[in-house]
């Protein structure tokens, strides 16, 4: 509504009533001062009537007459549908014959309940209290004795206009917005439709992805674990000086490609948050002492590898041992490759010993080529390298550094570097590892010479059987386990295997997962269920090309022992050998 609505109606059924209200109302007699700082002082002096009288313009109501009840809702009604609505209504009670006051004011209000009512009367036909019972305590409510008071009754015109446009505005302000609330909630429901659309293409697209990695993982690593397996063979036999050195190329490129592929396998177990860490007792110096072999191989002649332990360190750390070396190993790398000659250090240092938990800080050093300030800031970035050029004369995928820093994120830990080019460069990571009670009988370190007992004693002649598809790695898993002293029988798939076991009694099973007419998980169930009748239990190791994150628990929820991926070294197939005779599996 527009500016200002004084649309009053009279309902009386006494002209001379009607007369004097608008005389009172829209007179141009002299205005009462005080009345004037009255309503300054209420409605501000941009609505006195002081300042419309100073304008030239008096305050005046459009008054429309009624002379009974059943006229006073016809008007209402029909100034309602005319979008001119009374703002004020003053209201006789007695109006004979028709409807009185008070039941006038009972139905203009059931369907129109903002409209401010005065009654107006002269005779005491309700009492107060009667009239507040029949309508209600309302504050739109004022009663008003015959004859009338002028200034009291301009004041009450006026304030009750302006109430009712202060309300009609409030209405107005709360329709709009609602309607804004109801726009922008019907706008948030197409932004939560479209985002669940993108979110549900965002799985189908990561489930196609994790899908996708699986089988290329599976494929790579079938062949892979012939190459590498025959490779192995090839350097325990008879070579000359040059052949050997060509299968060690062979077995170093392989490994190459392996660690390419882990680290893209890595990469996406972390993305999808199902990289799981493991809290287990450390042996941090074991570990180091580890890593600096393996980078003392790798090494150039000129190169030197140190490794130090802080004496504060404790022996009484949790952690996931794989990660940390594997932190440890990617920085290693990265400074066997960039150093020709020099030194390269590890270190373990402690940084916050609590009670309950120590941040420590892992790092490599080394005298090598350094980086560039500029270019450090990328180089934990997934594909990032300090020199992207295609010239560039040291290889890799960018991977290693962003997976030591994601590691270190989910050991509570963080990276950094700190390097200058032609002096050298040291990369550092902390983690945050809990603590245990040493003297705690249940926590037992799975390194513990305890556990290697067994492995001390010979395996002895064991007749394993070998379920494999793959007609290359039948035949590296055969001379493995030959030249091992082994009893090997081949079979082609899961269903072979159950007749095989049902036939002939063995040691151990080695069981690859996908193989056609019976998968291994199908297999293993199916031989779990024989030995219910027999009351034997044969040790089952998942031997596959499975890598993905829940390969593992898969096999082991389908009753298998043990679990390794392949490719599969001979030592560790040996070692899975003696874990299964000694009941002690190693699901790597």
């Amino acid at each position: 509504m527009m500016g200002k609505n004084r649309h009053v109606l009279l309902v009386d059924d006494n002209e001379s009533i009607h007369s004097d209200i608008v005389s009172i109302l829209n007179g141009e007699e002299e205005i009462d001062e005080d009345l004037l700082d009255m309503e300054s002082e209420l409605f501000g002096d941009a609505d006195s009537p002081e300042k419309e009288k100073n304008s030239g313009n008096f305050v005046m109501y459009d008054i429309d007459h009624a002379y009974q009840g059943e006229e006073a809702i016809e008007m209402v009604q029909k100034a309602e549908s005319n979008g001119y609505p009374y703002s004020l209504i003053f209201m006789d009670v007695r109006m004979p014959p028709g409807m009185d006051g008070v039941q006038t004011i009972q139905k203009i209000w059931a369907k129109y309940p903002y409209i401010e009512m005065v009654i107006c009367t002269a005779y005491s036909d309700y009492s107060w209290d009667q009239i507040i019972e029949s309508l209600g305590n309302s504050d739109k409510l004022l009663f008003m004795k015959k004859p009338f008071d002028a200034t009291a009754l301009k004041q009450t015109a006026l304030t009750l206009t302006t109430k009712w446009q202060l309300q009609q505005e409030a209405i107005q302000y709360t329709e709009n917005l609602e309607k804004e609330v109801d726009q922008r909630t019907q706008q948030l429901n197409l932004l939560v439709k479209d985002f669940k659309k993108m979110k549900e293409k965002a799985e189908e697209a990561s489930a196609a992805k994790s899908e996708f990695l699986a089988n290329v993982s599976h494929e790579i690593r079938t062949p892979m674990n012939g190459v590498i397996g025959m490779n192995d063979m090839l350097l325990e036999s008879d070579l000359t000086n040059e052949q050997r050195e060509l299968s060690r190329m062979v077995k170093s490129s392989a490994e190459s490609l392996m660690q390419i592929i882990n680290d893209i396998l890595d990469l996406t177990k972390i993305e999808s948050g199902k990289m799981q860490m493991e809290e287990i007792p450390l042996n941090l110096k074991e570990i180091v002492k580890n890593v600096a072999k393996i980078l003392s191989i790798s090494a150039s002649g000129n190169v030197d590898i140190n490794y130090s332990i802080d004496d504060e360190i404790s022996e009484q750390l949790l952690g996931d041992p794989t990660r940390i070396r594997q932190i440890l190993l990617n920085y290693g790398s990265n400074a066997v490759k960039f150093t020709e000659e020099g030194q390269i250090n590890l270190g373990v240092d402690m940084m916050v010993d609590n009670e309950d938990e120590a941040v420590i800080q892992l790092t490599v050093s080394d005298t090598g080529i350094g980086i560039s300030e500029e270019n450090q800031d990328k180089l934990f970035e997934p594909f990032s390298q300090a020199d992207t050029s295609t010239t560039r004369k040291f290889g890799g995928t960018g991977l290693g550094l962003a997976i030591c820093k994601k590691l270190a994120n989910l050991m509570g830990g963080e990276v950094g570097v700190q390097s200058e080019p032609g002096k050298g460069s040291k990369f550092w990571a902390s983690l945050t590892l809990k603590k245990f009670d040493k003297n705690n009988e249940e926590t037992v370190s799975p390194n513990s010479d305890e556990q290697n007992i067994d492995k001390m004693d010979p395996l002895g002649k064991l007749d394993i059987l070998v379920a494999e598809d793959n007609k290359i790695n039948q035949v590296v898993a055969q001379k493995m386990l030959e030249r091992e002293g082994f009893n090997v029988t081949l079979v082609d798939n899961g269903r072979d295997a159950v007749k095989a076991v049902e036939k002939d009694r063995f040691d151990i099973v080695l069981m690859d997962v996908h193989m056609p007419e019976m998968d291994g998980y199908e297999a293993t169930r199916a031989i779990r269920k024989l030995e219910e009748v027999t009351g034997d239990r044969i040790p089952i190791i998942a031997l596959t090309a499975s890598a993905m994150q829940g390969d593992k628990e898969a096999c082991l929820e389908a009753g298998m022992d043990g679990y390794v991926p392949k490719p599969i070294k001979k030592e560790q197939l040996v070692d899975l050998l003696l874990d299964a005779k000694s009941d002690q599996f190693n699901t790597v």
